[in-house]
């Protein structure tokens, strides 16, 4: 079972919530966006089931973003449940987050307008007062390979955040945002000291190469779940190899992400928000050729990266 909630003014339209049947009452798989309209579907996509917002005694987030959380707020309002989500995301609040990123960005010489324009348009900035609030909840830290309530097994995937999490069951494996169907996730630069998060998505994405369904957060079902793994897989081989060829000459991060081909178009074409994604998905390409050798950083104003 699950609620298609809606995500106002985001492209990806909405988040699905998966409903599981636990002894004590039920689970949500992620809640949500704390919007009006998020909170009507969710509350109307429950009672359509016959499921009373007391009745919901678990919540198993699969990782700390605004589209999936922020929610969890009015639900503690409305019912007692636990509230799980994996360890490694209560490790960074969330407002050193932003700063830690765009501290990060200005000394690797991304634009004045962009960084400015970031700090009003960040989900953190927009939902502030929803992700103060569900920060604050008492949270069940979950570890991978853990067995938990309502019949699942948490599996670490860290990528698209140091601690997503997905979650197993008989009827498949959840996913989050870790494998969607349609596109690629977001693999951006997180200010978390010795995380490579490409290095870490792709060994996340091999784990879970695995004979079932896949219950994405975005989309519809994925039936065939190992080709999605490999078509995520060779598409981050290809921006790996694209990137190689672009730093035959010493690039920025700013002039590589300007330079990268995009599926949604042009880089000068992008608002403020997709150019930071597209900044961070350059530079955790960065990081991982760095890691593995075949490139050099510049010591410049701003540095530099070349192949080797």
């Amino acid at each position: 079972m699950s609620i298609k909630v809606p995500l106002p003014g985001m492209e990806l339209g909405h988040v699905n919530i998966y409903i599981l049947k636990c002894d004590d009452g039920y689970g949500l798989i992620d809640v949500g966006l704390a919007t009006y309209e998020a909170a009507l579907a969710l509350l109307r996509g429950l009672k359509s089931m016959g499921i009373k917002p007391g009745q919901i005694t678990k919540v198993y987030v699969t990782h700390f973003h605004v589209d999936h959380i922020t929610l969890a707020q009015l639900l503690s309002e409305v019912a007692s449940p636990e509230f799980h989500i994996g360890s490694e995301e209560l490790k960074t609040p969330f407002d050193e987050f932003v700063k830690l990123l765009l501290d990060e960005y200005k000394q690797l010489g991304v634009p004045t307008e962009i960084i400015e324009g970031f700090q009003k348009f960040h989900p953190v900035a927009r939902f502030r007062k929803a992700y103060e609030d569900v920060w604050r909840i008492q949270w069940r830290g979950v570890t991978d390979g853990e067995e938990l309530d309502c019949g699942i097994r948490a599996m670490w995937t860290p990528g698209h955040t140091p601690g997503h999490m997905v979650y197993l069951s008989q009827a498949g494996v959840y996913t989050g945002d870790h494998i969607l169907p349609k596109i690629t996730p977001n693999i951006s630069w997180i200010p978390r000291d010795g995380f490579n998060p490409l290095g870490e998505y792709l060994k996340s994405l091999r784990k879970t190469h695995m004979e079932t369904v896949a219950y994405p957060a975005h989309g519809d079902p994925i039936v065939d779940l190992p080709k999605r793994v490999e078509e995520l897989l060779e598409h981050h081989q290809r921006r790996l190899g694209e990137l190689l060829h672009l730093l035959s000459r010493p690039m920025s991060l700013y002039e590589v992400a300007k330079n990268l081909t995009w599926s949604l178009g042009k880089f000068e074409q992008f608002d403020i928000y997709n150019k930071l994604f597209a900044i961070g998905e350059a530079y955790s390409h960065i990081l991982y050729l760095e890691s593995t050798g075949q490139i050099r950083r510049i010591e410049s104003e701003p540095p530099r990266w070349v192949s080797l």
